[in-house]
């Protein structure tokens, strides 16, 4: 697809800004490292998982995103480049942040049931969302972060409506509300 029809595809269809999608980030395993890094940064006193790309460490029979235990996220590169692409810029983190939100699980044996195993996960995503724009200073990608969370809604990760909502309510609320008194909706 061209540049500007994926971009009037993207207005149109109100995923994120033109340029977002103009000049989507590279994923390569220099931004995932970096990633990794700046997530510990506020996940890291509750898991500290490594992020394996492009290496099927969960077993998976496809590269996706996953995290499989505490110390384990796999993720395909190519999975998180098509993210970046079709949602914009920093999809790839939000995912990476999601994920980390299933090792801190996994860590303290939390399992509230399907779909609020995916639904917190989005909220710990929010939070770290939050701390990569108050802390780290980047652009606000909260927009991004939702229009990815809600693509890959269905089954048991949740609704659209419920993804966007708790995505929203850990960059609101935090890390510790996400884990500590998530609500029900």
């Amino acid at each position: 697809m061209n540049k500007k029809l994926k971009i009037a595809l993207a207005i149109a269809l109100g995923l994120t800004s033109a340029a977002q999608i103009a000049y989507a980030m590279t994923v390569n395993s220099t931004y995932v490292s970096k990633t990794g890094t700046e997530i510990r940064g506020i996940f890291g006193r509750y898991s500290n998982p490594t992020i394996y790309l492009d290496r099927r460490a969960c077993g998976e029979s496809q590269l996706s995103a996953m995290a499989c235990g505490p110390y384990t996220i796999s993720v395909g590169s190519q999975f998180l480049q098509n993210a970046e692409n079709t949602y914009g810029n920093y999809a790839a983190k939000a995912i990476l942040g999601h994920e980390w939100g299933h090792t801190i699980q996994f860590t303290y044996n939390i399992n509230p049931g399907q779909p609020y195993l995916e639904l917190q996960a989005d909220c710990a995503g929010g939070s770290y969302i939050r701390y990569a724009v108050d802390t780290l200073r980047y652009p606000n990608f909260l927009a991004t972060a939702v229009n990815t969370a809600r693509a890959y809604a269905g089954g048991d990760h949740g609704t659209p409506a419920q993804r966007d909502y708790y995505t929203r309510w850990g960059y609101t609320n935090g890390i510790s509300k996400c884990l500590n008194n998530l609500p029900r909706v």
